[in-house]
């Protein structure tokens, strides 16, 4: 029978302390309706009016996060990954280390490469001389071919030089034995003619020999050198091509290389470290490093509460670290578009009891998540956080409310003492105690209830504003009794108890 008891309880353990906890709240509802009874038969419920400052807000929650991040990954995929330099709280530098690929296959292909260029330098200069010790000898060789065209130029002038001295003397004699007549005779005279001709025919021909060689000398000069550079040029390009094409792939490698070193580009904390030494690179997050100098809160919001948050608005943030002290934070940025959250109805779905928020009570969010669990859509809201407070570490959970309007020094009453009069206009009544006399020790007064018309303002959680000129701070308003009271009034008499425990 005990064992079955305690299975039963560990079973139902949470509906169990569930009922009971609803159970002493019902309880001490009917206690505290049995001693306010009387009380409440004498005069109505009433609360000082005064001045405070009203807030409307919608709430959320969410996680403290830091302003900035950076998820560490590597784009050299089934690479092993050779050294993990940082564990989970490590402080790091900007430029740190974090991981090590292996790169060694890299490494040796990057090697090849610079030999592969090396040896193709080697060849493109070798090259290069050759091609210059050819148009030297060419130079040299057409240099020595003018040189000899020049020197024979030169003979030919000079044999044309004595050809005209011979030719010229020739005449001269020619003409002198013409002149002396019947002096000479006709064997001389043909003597004379023959060596004129032969003279003229000899400066003719060397004539032609010097112009034969002038061009020669011009033609050669003006000849093109050896198309050595035209080759040389041509076989250049061709080199620095396959250079070019090399040196890109060397490159690539290199920058392949380069990324193997996993380095953190911000100052900042550790939280996450998914690679392990020896391991394959498959893709995703090595390690994950976040700014813990400034935090931020990334709270889910309602959908219907969305409409009315905007950056720039205040906001008021707990966390179980800081207790009951608030943090002012300020709303930088609403997503455009929702996501998924989840919710719980439990406690919090019961409304109120004698007065008391069920969902309000600490200690109860489990209750209310294992009664009943739904998800519906939020939007997630960015808020800032002032910096220095050394209590908040990431990851928190944080409780929001967004101020999206307030009422300073606003004169308030309580939510249900606005009425409704039958044109639609709002009022609320004032209790006046006014002295009627004395009996003994106790003074007699007669209370009466005044109506006053007011204008609504601002309404918060539980105080809405009120505007006129008749009301002062100070006043005693009537709060009638609420649907709450009436549901604790209805569970009492179907008790039996008649507003009270017999």
């Amino acid at each position: 029978m005990k064992a079955r008891f305690i299975q039963f309880w560990k079973k139902h353990r949470k509906l169990l302390v569930f009922l009971i906890i609803v159970l002493a709240l019902v309880i001490a509802a009917i206690v505290r309706a049995q001693f306010g009874k009387k009380a409440a038969d004498k005069e109505p419920k009433t609360e000082t009016i005064s001045r405070r400052t009203i807030v409307k807000s919608v709430t959320g929650s969410g996680k403290v996060t830091s302003v900035q991040s950076q998820d560490l990954t590597s784009d050299l995929l089934a690479s092993p990954i050779k050294t993990v330099n940082v564990k989970v709280g490590d402080r790091v530098r900007a430029g740190q280390l974090i991981a090590q690929m292996d790169t060694s296959r890299l490494e040796a292909s990057r090697d090849s490469l610079k030999e592969q260029i090396r040896s193709a330098r080697q060849a493109q200069k070798e090259t290069e001389t050759q091609l210059a010790q050819q148009a030297a000898q060419a130079a040299q060789a057409k240099q020595s071919q003018l040189q000899g065209i020049e020197e024979k130029l030169e003979e030919v002038r000079s044999r044309e030089d004595q050809a005209e001295k011979s030719l010229s003397q020739a005449q001269d004699k020619l003409k002198r034995d013409l002149e002396t007549g019947s002096g000479a005779d006709a064997a001389t005279l043909a003597a004379d003619r023959v060596r004129v001709e032969q003279s003229q025919a000899a400066l003719t021909a060397l004539q032609a020999q010097e112009t034969a060689l002038q061009a020669q000398l011009e033609a050669l000069e003006n000849a093109p050198s050896a198309d050595l550079s035209s080759l040389g040029n041509a076989g250049s390009s061709v080199t620095e091509s396959s250079i070019s094409s090399l040196q890109n792939q060397l490159d690539q490698l290199q920058q392949q290389i380069d990324k193997g070193a996993i380095r953190a580009s911000m100052d900042g904390l550790v939280t996450q470290v998914k690679a392990e030494a020896g391991k394959t690179y498959s893709g995703g997050t090595i390690a994950r490093i976040e700014d813990d100098s400034s935090f931020q809160i990334l709270a889910t919001v309602a959908e219907a509460d969305i409409p009315d948050v905007q950056a720039g608005m205040a906001v008021k943030v707990k966390t179980g670290a800081t207790g009951e002290a608030e943090l002012d934070g300020n709303v930088t940025a609403v997503a455009p578009a929702a996501g998924s959250s989840s919710s719980g109805t439990g406690l919090g779905g019961l409304g109120s009891i004698g007065g008391l928020d069920l969902g309000s009570l600490s200690g109860l969010g489990d209750l209310a998540g294992a009664s009943s669990g739904s998800s519906s859509s939020g939007f997630t809201v960015t808020i800032a956080l002032p910096a220095g407070n050394d209590r908040l570490r990431l990851g928190m959970n944080a409780d929001v409310s967004i101020i999206t309007s307030s009422a300073p020094d606003a004169l308030s009453v309580p939510f249900e003492s606005v009425q409704k009069a039958e044109d639609g206009s709002s009022f609320i009544e004032i209790v006046e105690h006014k002295k009627t006399g004395e009996s003994g020790d106790k003074k007699q007064e007669e209370i009466s209830v005044r109506r006053i018309a007011v204008t609504t303002g601002l309404e918060g959680t539980y105080y809405t504003q009120i505007v006129s000129d008749q009301v002062q701070e100070g006043m005693q308003v009537v709060v009638p009794e609420t649907k709450s009271d009436n549901s604790v009034n209805q569970l009492l008499n179907s008790m039996g108890a008649g507003g009270g425990v017999n």
